[in-house]
């Protein structure tokens, strides 16, 4: 048997779960056109309508058992297709062989960044970056020698006005006052 209880909501792909759409008066002499699409069920374990299992010690307390087809004795269980979800509890060993088969599979999003959220948005920034600056290739910006050329030109007519005037003599003071 594999069966497993739902820890909460899911769509499970169930047989004979189909929505119909329809429209009257299209086609041919105005018959109605009905077209049927296969869905996933919804069940969830706070609906008590949806339970399958209930405890009769406890009104309302109640429990949602699916199954594999073929792996089931009970009616009363859903019989579901696909793989089971970190969301159910495996009730038996078949489902625990079954359900540890998929753990590699569900790893959470957020718990599986290393250290916090934040650290592996910085991470994976400089990661990024780190990639572009690998890739990109450096070429000299046009220009750019004579802009170097003319602020070292700059700088030394500064340091020689800085000089200057750092030599000058000392202000003389005003309407004979010390300044």
């Amino acid at each position: 048997m594999a069966r497993w209880k739902l820890r909460c909501a899911h769509y499970l792909n169930v047989e004979g779960t189909e929505w119909e759409y329809s429209e009257s008066g299209m086609g041919k002499r105005g018959r109605p056109a009905k077209v049927r699409f296969k869905v996933p069920r919804h069940l969830d374990p706070n609906e008590p309508a949806d339970h399958t299992h209930l405890n009769w010690m406890n009104q309302g307390d109640g429990v949602i058992i699916v199954a594999h087809e073929g792996t089931t004795n009970d009616p009363n269980d859903v019989i579901f297709s696909g793989a089971p979800t970190p969301d159910m509890d495996p009730i038996d060993d078949e489902a625990k062989k079954i359900s540890a088969g998929f753990a590699s599979q569900w790893k959470h999003p957020i718990e599986s960044l290393p250290g916090n959220y934040s650290q592996s948005l910085i991470d994976d920034f400089q990661r990024q970056m780190a990639d572009v600056q690998a890739t990109k290739k450096q070429e000299p910006v046009e220009g750019m020698t004579e802009l170097l050329t003319a602020m070292a030109s700059m700088m030394k007519q500064n340091q020689e006005l800085l000089n200057v005037l750092t030599h000058a003599a000392p202000p003389q003071p005003q309407n004979g006052r010390r300044a």
